[in-house]
């Protein structure tokens, strides 16, 4: 009897292989949620939950283990490859400094703080439900952050219920400034987040046919410039007129763009008036000049290496409010580099994601869904970057993952759509890599001007 005849059914050995080698780790996504609420809402940090548990580290490396062990295929990019190139370069730059891997604490929580968080997102947003899901957890934070923000008000001592305002100024210049827990402690902090989250509420405002959702999202858009009111940051005001700006460019063109802004003039001067004093002759303006004079002088001392990650402080009284001051001199020449070309990088996803040709059926709705997308994340990043040069807020966490967000729609779209060529090549990378050292020379001559005026 021949051995078929035994064991007909005995499945042949090509039956055990995979016919499908995705996994979209279902629970990892869930995992992922979880970190996210921590991250951004962090409950375990309200003084009625507040423990001395890690529970965030802990949160992040489960989800990286069912990162590494349930999600098929894993993804990766040139970004993330930077912010590898970037750890390395940051210890050069400790041994540059001489401290020779004495502390490297700083470095290592560019690990766990920004690399980790960026793959985990770049990995499991693999759906643009996904991702909304995420968006809408960011959204529910900062209307967290606000209604806490509306008890510190309310409050003549500014006591919140989950942390203080602080007070800055005496007598008539006193000035209660808002602000959350964690991350979010300082108040610039906050407002950077709330202006960041302005085009996500607009996201959701223009992409839904719901009555509900879309009052729902005016609400929050209220909320959100309610909320940069009152953190009195003033680098967040920037950050907010760069974000209206750039929506208005991008929604009405070039010609409507200049018409609205000159109509808006007024509106803007009301709403500098009643801020915080935005002046050079500001004690806080000439602080924040004369770091970045130190900063200069700092990046012409070590120009390549710089003088370590998160170490200015050492060297001057006063942080150099200004992220892209302090990367060049904190990382040098080569540091910054890398850092604005990852910046550099969104904007160029972006843009190719925005240029892509419309195409008819539920493929062509999936993608202007994703162009919509796109839109409205690089003008979250236009409010980063303009925040950014008021505040150095060079390494926080919400930066990276928002990078990770376009940087997951512009994998989503290269796979969904092979016929586009969407492919970012070693030469794209070096075109944009020399486009960020030559913005080193940009942003030593304005700073060069501002010293000349004050």
């Amino acid at each position: 009897m021949s051995e078929q005849q035994i064991a007909p059914n005995r499945p042949t050995a090509h039956k055990f292989k995979p016919t499908n080698t995705e996994a979209t780790s279902p629970f990892g996504f869930f995992l992922l949620c979880v970190y996210t609420a921590l991250v951004f809402i962090r409950p375990h940090e309200w003084p009625i939950f507040e423990t001395e548990l890690p529970i965030l580290r802990t949160f992040l490396i489960i989800t990286f283990i069912f990162y590494v062990t349930t999600l098929s295929p894993k993804k990766w990019n040139w970004q993330a490859t930077i912010m590898v190139v970037m750890f390395f370069f940051m210890l050069l730059s400790e041994m540059r400094a001489r401290r020779f891997f004495s502390d490297l604490t700083f470095v290592t929580e560019w690990v766990t703080s920004d690399i980790l968080p960026f793959i985990l997102f770049l990995g499991f947003l693999v759906s643009l439900r996904r991702q909304r899901i995420i968006l809408f957890i960011s959204l529910m934070a900062c209307v967290i952050m606000v209604h806490q923000a509306w008890f510190q008000i309310g409050d003549p001592l500014g006591m919140g219920w989950a942390e203080n305002a602080i007070f800055r100024g005496s007598g008539n210049d006193a000035m209660m400034q808002v602000r959350y827990v964690g991350i979010f402690h300082d108040p610039n902090d906050m407002g950077m987040f709330l202006v960041m989250n302005i085009p996500i509420a607009m996201y959701f405002l223009v992409n839904t046919k719901s009555f509900m959702i879309r009052m729902l999202s005016l609400g929050i858009m209220a909320a959100l410039f309610v909320g940069i009111y009152w953190t009195g940051s003033r680098g967040s005001l920037v950050g907010s007129l760069a974000v209206i700006a750039a929506y208005i460019f991008v929604r009405f063109g070039r010609v409507k763009f200049m018409i609205l802004t000159a109509l808006s003039l007024p509106i803007v001067g009301v709403a500098l008036a009643s801020f915080r004093t935005i002046g050079l002759e500001d004690k806080s303006v000439q602080d924040r000049l004369t770091a970045w004079y130190e900063g200069i002088q700092m990046v012409k001392y070590r120009p390549l290496f710089g003088f370590g990650k998160d170490r200015f402080l050492e060297y001057h009284s006063k942080v150099a409010h200004n992220s892209f001051v302090t990367v060049m001199s904190e990382l040098g020449a080569i540091g910054y580099t890398l850092w604005m070309t990852f910046i550099m990088l969104i904007f160029v996803m972006a843009y190719r994601i925005a240029k892509l040709p419309a195409i008819e059926g539920p493929k062509g709705d999936a993608l202007r869904q994703e162009q919509s997308l796109n839109i409205y994340l690089s003008i979250a990043m236009i409010g980063y970057c303009s925040t950014a040069f008021f505040i150095s807020r060079s390494y926080i966490l919400y930066f990276y993952v928002f990078a990770a967000f376009v940087a997951a729609s512009y994998m989503r779209v290269q796979k969904s759509y092979p016929q586009f060529d969407l492919k970012i090549t070693a030469a794209t990378v070096a075109r944009v890599a020399v486009c960020s050292a030559g913005s080193l020379i940009v942003l030593y001559l304005i700073i060069r001007f501002l010293l000349t005026i004050r």
